[in-house]
């Protein structure tokens, strides 16, 4: 079979290159704060009630590598327990699984999370958290998906061709370690901060299909952010993140902006959402979402302004959707948690 040769196969083969042979990169979310256990391990269990089921979905690139784009599929499940029994300390345990597909590349990834919450100060208004998350990653090549330079027939590609690539297998299993720590304070009934840092891909496992001793990249990770509540009105969350690996860096800064419909008697049970970050990969990402009895749902877009990859994608970066749903409050004294504020304390 024959394909014409154009901009989006050139494109396309350069990206591919660099998927075999540069150091192995991890997936991520723009609505980094609404996947709260891709993002830090510490996170695992600290919630304001018995569970928390969370549920992420991206893609991105999709005029570009339709109609096998960039995709990503989590879910994850944590609870807090023991809070009485460690007199307000918390007990996190959770597991997260995620599914990427990078055009022929596709990983999946199986992990356990725990987490030990410390709670501090005399009205335990303060913690710090410390987590691990350990697990599996499979990665398998889809080759029927793949066009190869032993294929080009000098006006396209013939796929019945051998592609003369010498694979040591199509698919394998890597052990997987994670670790993190988080501090997060309330200051006021208004007013709080918080921090985290996480390392992931701690083991370095041999990365590659080929015969060689790539190695998976460690990621690195550091997270910030306030929340001002106006008056049990609107809560302000400016936040940011800063991601390294394989001396790639990423960040991303912006704030969302909560309002609040149910009045001061359950402050956030329901609420509307919006927010906008700015991506230091030159993207710009626009969010909205609704929360209502525990459930949040969440949809956002990114749109790149990279001259390098805006005609490729038409300014098309990503489309995300998140849902998250959380048990009613251990202490009905405290607020919900409204959508894109990581208010987990």
């Amino acid at each position: 079979m024959n394909l014409n040769v154009n901009k989006k196969s050139i494109l396309f083969l350069i990206i591919l290159f660099f998927s075999f042979y540069s150091k192995g990169q991890d997936y991520k979310f723009s609505q980094f704060y609404n996947s709260p256990l891709n993002l830090n391990p510490a996170f695992t269990g600290k919630i304001n009630s018995l569970y928390r089921l969370v549920a992420n979905y991206r893609v991105q690139y999709l005029p570009l590598q339709s109609p096998s784009p960039y995709n990503t599929l989590s879910a994850s499940a944590d609870f807090g327990l023991l809070r009485n029994k460690l007199n307000d300390d918390i007990f996190g345990v959770g597991i997260v699984f995620t599914n990427d597909r990078q055009t022929a590349i596709r990983t999946n990834t199986a992990l356990i999370s725990l987490a030990y919450h410390k709670s501090l100060g005399k009205n335990k208004n303060h913690y710090l958290s410390a987590g691990v998350q350990l697990g599996l990653l499979q990665r398998s090549v889809d080759l029927g998906n793949l066009a190869f330079a032993s294929q080009f027939t000098g006006t396209g590609f013939d796929l019945s061709l051998a592609n003369q690539e010498n694979f040591d297998n199509h698919k394998y299993f890597k052990p997987n370690l994670n670790l993190g720590l988080f501090w997060s304070s309330n200051f006021t009934k208004s007013i709080g901060a918080y921090a985290g840092f996480s390392v992931f891909n701690i083991i370095k496992t041999k990365d590659t299909f080929f015969k060689s001793d790539n190695e998976r990249a460690v990621r690195y990770n550091a997270h910030a952010g306030l929340y001002i509540d106006v008056n049990n009105v609107v809560l302000i969350s400016p936040n940011g993140m800063y991601m390294y690996q394989a001396k790639a860096q990423q960040w991303i800064a912006g704030s969302s902006f909560s309002f609040n419909l149910s009045g001061k008697m359950q402050p956030y049970r329901t609420a509307v959402s919006a927010g906008i970050w700015y991506d230091g990969n030159q993207a710009v990402i626009a969010s909205a979402g609704v929360s209502f009895a525990g459930l949040q749902i969440g949809l956002s877009y990114d749109a790149t302004f990279r001259k390098t990859l805006t005609k490729a994608v038409k300014s098309f970066g990503a489309i995300e959707a998140s849902i998250i749903y959380t048990g009613r409050p251990v202490d009905k004294k405290k607020s919900y948690s409204p959508l894109l504020c990581p208010k987990v304390f």
